[in-house]
């Protein structure tokens, strides 16, 4: 082969070179264009599906279309508060679901300036200054520590499944509760619905479940005639004929 062919052959390798560079470079910077415009948000109870977007895409690149599928190719995923895992799946180059999978909380305690959240079995699961509405907070404990991923801290096994059995009753009627009161006894005083509107005195947690589904059913009367005040449930007993129950209106004597 000639010095000149060599030359050629040089030259034009390198023009090749240049050439898929050019092209690469290209579709990367087209790439880098393409974002994603259209969020279809499932699972989402805590947030709203607004919130939930911004959440996941806070920043620009965070709706790039190749900027999504390397993270979600390589489990790279942002910390979001009462979220126990979330899926991006692609549904082409502007559209996508977002698929939250949320953590369940039944109630929480104050500790410190946070609310410590915990789920059905009574684990922490969350520590937020986030109020979240219709998950109650149980006052009138004292805790000395309290850890994430553990038990609430309470020796008193009575005490824990009065707590979990109040909290989970309520959780299941969707009842809204706002706050679970206990007295210096450990014995359920009042739980708080309605900002405060409606305290319901519960006594003990003897036949508990009956009381709360009680409540169910007399709420919608009550919240429907405006009323606010004191609804005694301390001494209903479903399996007792005539077990009475009274309702005292805020500024009765």
């Amino acid at each position: 082969m000639s010095r000149d062919t060599d030359i050629i052959y040089i030259k034009q390798r390198k023009v090749r070179h240049w050439a898929a560079l050019l092209i690469v470079l290209l579709i990367f910077a087209i790439g880098m264009q393409i974002r994603i415009k259209n969020v279809t948000v499932l699972g989402n109870e805590t947030y709203t599906a607004e919130q939930a977007e911004d959440l996941i895409f806070s920043d620009y690149w965070d709706r790039n279309t190749f900027v999504c599928l390397f993270n979600s190719m390589t489990g790279k995923k942002k910390e979001i508060p009462f979220v126990d895992d979330y899926k991006i799946v692609l549904k082409g180059p502007f559209d996508c679901e977002l698929r939250f999978y949320e953590k369940k909380p039944v109630g929480c305690v104050k500790y410190m300036s946070n609310y410590m959240y915990f789920d059905k079995d009574g684990i922490m699961i969350e520590s937020s200054d986030i109020r979240l509405k219709g998950v109650p907070v149980i006052e009138g404990l004292e805790f000395g520590y309290i850890i994430l991923g553990k038990q609430l801290p309470i020796s008193n096994s009575r005490l824990l499944n009065s707590i979990m059995n109040i909290t989970q009753q309520m959780n299941l009627y969707e009842l809204n509760c706002d706050a679970i009161k206990y007295n210096d006894n450990n014995n359920t005083v009042t739980a708080e619905l309605d900002n405060g509107d409606i305290e319901v005195y519960l006594g003990t947690d003897d036949g508990l479940a009956a009381k709360i589904s009680a409540l169910n059913d007399m709420l919608p009367e009550i919240r429907n005639r405006g009323l606010k005040g004191t609804l005694d449930l301390s001494t209903y007993d479903d399996n007792e004929k005539g077990s009475v129950s009274s309702f005292k209106l805020r500024g009765d004597s």
